[in-house]
């Protein structure tokens, strides 16, 4: 009997054994390893970057929304700048040569 003890004894400790080094494996690596944490935190800080500039992007793109439908000078301002329109009475200076 005391020899099925100690084998009993025996099994209990290298089972406890393997599954403690199967958990250190695990942690250290792993898919949830230390690495792989850091890993997914550093890719979480860069799209919570990237999240703050579309939103301030986002915010820009409704003022100026805002300032086409309810500014007239701006408007003009823009049909000037980047489509080349004139009035009337003025002429058209292209200060980009080609």
């Amino acid at each position: 009997m005391s020899s099925l003890k100690k084998f009993i004894k025996i099994l209990i400790l290298l089972f406890f054994i393997v599954a403690s080094l199967s958990l250190a494996y695990d942690i250290f690596y792993g898919q949830f390893s230390f690495k792989e944490n850091q890993k997914i935190e550093s890719l979480i800080e860069d799209k919570e970057l990237q999240l703050m500039d579309i939103s301030a992007e986002n915010e820009n793109l409704k003022d100026e929304i805002s300032l086409l439908k309810n500014n007239n000078e701006y408007v003009e301002h823009i049909a000037r700048e980047n489509l080349g329109l004139i009035k009337e009475d003025e002429e058209f200076i292209d200060d980009d040569p080609d």
